[in-house]
């Protein structure tokens, strides 16, 4: 039987790159294609019911953790990789990746993955902020997002927003003066409304925050961070055995910040072996 080829993916076109420096991000219509939103869905909702008596168990005491507005208007929900193995494959999914290397650089690594509900009916669950401190490096931007709308999302379900541009300010948003209970005062940002399978690549300098959900449907997000590899993702800590397992290539090694591939490997972890087939250089 003949092998099919794989479908190989173009990096950003001139008009999303001008895009992306002026405005500080692209949205890239059907962006899950490659892994399949029916399949994005079933794992977003397991994980979801999976950590529903935690969030729960937050919502009675009062007192929460886990970052992203984990709060009474929204749950952030953190993956199990021992069988959610669906986030992975979307953080190294062919049709974005290509993106993501053109615009942090071909040693990109993923920082962060998770999946989040702004739930139908509840307040912002954060103010205008920007993630990561204005540096510039002379080709790369340091950190970029990558939101995937698990479901259609409209105007009214308390979309992330952004002020286009703002990426490029020496100072973040004045929060005193656009507070949870202002944020559509903030002049000249745009909700992203998306449709599902849809994603935004966005560089985290720029403004941004989550609106006001006042639909009867909630907002659902898988979120991804993406930076060199250089910034580490693992500390004392080493990267799970089910991460390690499913990470059978060199570049998937490198995506998860584990063996460096276009980059230092004085960076790389020594507890995990290399692959027969990734010969680290010595720098």
């Amino acid at each position: 039987m003949e092998a099919v080829a794989e479908e190989i993916y173009p990096g950003l076109s001139e008009e999303q790159r001008t895009h992306f420096d002026e405005h500080g991000y692209i949205i890239i219509e059907n962006a899950a294609e490659p892994i399949g939103i029916e399949k994005i869905q079933e794992a977003f909702h397991r994980a979801e019911a999976e950590g529903r008596a935690d969030w729960e168990a937050m919502l009675a005491s009062g007192e929460f953790r886990g970052g992203y507005g984990n709060s009474e208007n929204a749950h952030t929900i953190r993956p199990n990789y021992d069988w959610d193995t669906t986030i992975l494959d979307l953080a190294n999914n062919p049709k974005m990746v290509p993106l993501v290397a053109e615009t942090v650089g071909p040693d990109y690594q993923v920082m962060e993955m998770l999946y989040h509900n702004h739930h139908a009916g509840t307040k912002a669950h954060t103010g205008w902020h920007r993630d990561w401190p204005p540096w510039k490096h002379p080709q790369f931007v340091l950190k970029v997002k990558c939101f995937y709308a698990v479901e259609d999302i409209g105007e009214d379900q308390g979309c992330f927003s952004l002020v286009p541009g703002t990426q490029n300010n020496p100072e973040g948003p004045p929060r005193d003066a656009y507070t949870r209970e202002n944020l559509t005062d903030m002049p000249g940002y745009k909700k992203m409304t998306m449709k599902a399978g849809d994603a935004i690549l966005w560089e985290t300098t720029a403004w941004h925050t989550g609106m006001v959900n006042t639909s009867d449907l909630d907002r659902k997000l898988v979120i991804f961070g993406y930076m060199p590899f250089f910034i580490k993702k693992w500390n004392a800590e080493p990267p799970p055995p089910a991460m390690v397992k499913w990470a059978d290539t060199p570049l998937k090694r490198q995506l998860l910040g584990i063996h460096a591939v276009h980059g230092r490997n004085v960076w790389d972890r020594t507890d995990v072996e290399y692959l027969p087939e990734h010969n680290p250089r010595i720098e």
